[in-house]
């Protein structure tokens, strides 16, 4: 296990792995690195592949107070602590609003991002939405039956999807109640749309069509503010279009990655 010490005396969980020019990944809320490990194995045969658990996530320290400069001044250091001035960065859902906030602070960093289901809104927190419109549906439901009832409403492949989630534990479930209230309070109220036209690396933005939670339409719209952008709609893909369609995502990743100069 690898852990970096920020200068806040925060330690940041890691690992990486496979030779090449360097790729990002960076989870969502509640998640941790292991989301990605459909796509770690085809990455690191050619990258060098570092994956991040997010400060309140996974082996990572859980500050009680936390906003989205500081998940990117986290990653800030942990790539300077590793001799990295250049990489590409693959957010997913919030996980690209961190992304972006690298790529707007840093951006001789970033080489090329992959934003992945992210969201325009930090008014409300995505999990919230989709309880938020089927209330009337759940109301009466324990927690077991909602999730059950709202997986039609999560993902297109939801045999994929349940074989991908029931194998893959998310670190909230070991976190209190303070670090939930933490992290989900971290990004509120965080105003992406104003930094967006300012942020000129290339960027492949992809969204799943059935995702319930964080609408595609909100990945079209950061696609059409960002100034160098293509946005890629996954037809038969929900909150997890790499493994519900993981072929033509990794056909998509692939063509991206490859088009753009490794400087």
């Amino acid at each position: 296990m690898n852990l970096f010490l920020t200068k806040e005396n925060v330690a940041i969980h890691y690992e990486t792995k496979g030779k090449g020019f360097p790729i990002i990944l960076l989870h969502g809320v509640f998640q941790d690195m292991e989301v990605f490990a459909p796509l770690i194995k085809n990455l690191s045969k050619q990258y060098q592949v570092i994956s991040i658990d997010m400060r309140g996530h996974g082996l990572s320290d859980a500050p009680f107070d936390s906003r989205v400069d500081d998940y990117v001044s986290d990653i800030q250091q942990l790539l300077n602590g590793l001799f990295i001035n250049r990489a590409f960065v693959i957010g997913l859902e919030l996980g690209s609003t961190v992304a972006l906030g690298l790529a707007y602070k840093s951006p001789n960093l970033v080489e090329g991002l992959i934003l992945i289901n992210p969201t325009d809104n930090h008014k409300t927190f995505p999990e919230n939405r989709i309880y938020d419109r089927h209330a009337d549906e759940i109301r009466t439901m324990n927690d077991e039956e909602k999730e059950k009832y709202l997986m039609k409403f999560r993902y297109k492949n939801i045999k994929k999807a349940k074989k991908f989630v029931k194998s893959h534990i998310p670190s909230h479930a070991l976190q209190t109640m303070e670090e939930e209230i933490t992290i989900k309070r971290s990004f509120k109220d965080f105003d992406i749309l104003a930094l967006l036209h300012e942020i000129k690396v290339k960027t492949l933005v992809i969204s799943g069509k059935y995702d319930g939670k964080i609408l595609y339409s909100e990945g079209q719209k950061i696609s059409e503010l960002l100034p160098n952008s293509e946005f890629v709609l996954f037809e038969q893909s929900g909150e997890l279009p790499f493994v519900e369609e993981k072929e033509k995502f990794i056909s998509e990743m692939n063509e991206f990655l490859s088009g753009i100069p490794q400087n």
